[in-house]
């Protein structure tokens, strides 16, 4: 059954004290097999641990594991276990998980989810800027039609957009999306058009930025914390694990390996909301090892007021170098 919003798609049923079950099959992005976007399986874990706790607690950090990844042709288990419990914060350990054929569970992602009541006063309050220069919201291109733009300009082949569309169908079936034009992936169709010479070629691979916009599409509107935190967490899954290839003119087909280890995403205010516009930009920090480690930063609207993070640690192999052949250096 295919979700028609986002909240379709993470919508949870309680099927047995303090276990969730998904109504719905999570879908695939961003890569060929049949397994599941990262982002289905820890919004619906996002949205359990939130259902787990009382009405006035306020998520802040999630931190854990993809443990391996979720099939297409069934439905996502979420067993919460209480922590901690206090009259300030609540600590929640999150397995998600799928029943196999033969009716052994198999575990696809496994996090610490922590909330706060929220605080009367703050001692400090502050935050940095973005990194690109600021754009107003009016004067950004929809990603529908700036590929579309790039396609009419001979940037891009009807084939290659079509082929992106296919790799990623949900952020936009799901979400408002607008692009800033100097971002790498907007240039370059998140690596899809690897020939693509960007205005960021100069730069060292750190120092290269990715930027959107996005929010909520307005027939799903999030309207508890655990739909909003749910939306939100599986936005911020997105591109994370093949940045690193996107920035240095490579896509996916081009490493041996390329999936999310481990992340930490972390809120700083209480008030994000997926219903309103929200700024991001992501870059990769370091790789080494046959890792790499790449960053979301989110701002509001405004573009004043750093709102949340997300790390992740990702696997970056190469290619096996075929027998009879040696490696290039």
């Amino acid at each position: 059954m295919v979700s028609n919003t986002l909240l379709e798609l993470v919508e949870l049923i309680l099927i047995s004290p303090n276990l969730w079950e998904t109504v719905r099959f999570p879908e695939r992005m961003g890569n060929t097999a049949p397994i599941a976007y990262g982002g289905c399986t820890l919004g619906v874990g996002v949205k359990a641990a939130c259902l787990s706790v009382g009405p006035k607690y306020r998520l802040y950090s999630v931190l854990g594991n993809y443990l391996g990844p979720a099939l297409i042709d069934r439905k996502l288990q979420c067993s919460v276990r209480a922590i901690r419990d206090t009259r300030t914060f609540v600590t929640r350990f999150v397995e998600v998980s799928q029943i196999q054929d033969d009716g052994s569970k198999r575990l696809c992602m496994t996090f610490i989810a922590d909330f706060q009541l929220p605080e009367k006063a703050a001692l400090l309050t502050y935050s940095k800027p973005l990194s690109m220069p600021k754009i107003p919201i009016e004067a950004l291109p929809t990603a529908h039609d700036h590929n579309q733009k790039m396609v009419e300009s001979g940037v891009l082949s009807p084939q290659v957009l079509k082929e992106h569309d296919r790799i990623f169908p949900l952020l936009t079936r799901f979400y408002e999306v607008l692009l800033v034009p100097d971002s790498v992936m907007a240039q370059n169709l998140k690596g899809l058009a690897k020939q693509v010479k960007t205005t960021q070629d100069s730069q060292p691979l750190h120092e290269k930025i990715t930027a959107d916009v996005f929010r909520l599409k307005s027939s799903a509107v999030a309207t508890t914390h655990a739909e909003n935190m749910a939306a939100f967490a599986f936005m911020a899954d997105a591109a994370l694990s093949f940045l690193p290839l996107s920035h240095n003119h490579m896509f996916m087909d081009d490493a041996g390996a390329c999936a999310s280890l481990d992340f930490a995403l972390r809120l700083f205010r209480n008030d994000v909301d997926v219903n309103a516009w929200t700024r991001r930009e992501a870059w990769t920090s370091v790789g080494a090892d046959g890792r790499t480690y790449s960053e979301w930063q989110f701002w509001d609207e405004s573009g004043e007021n750093l709102t949340a993070s997300m790390t992740q640690q990702s696997i970056m192999r190469p290619k096996p170098v075929k027998e009879g052949k040696t490696a290039k250096i």
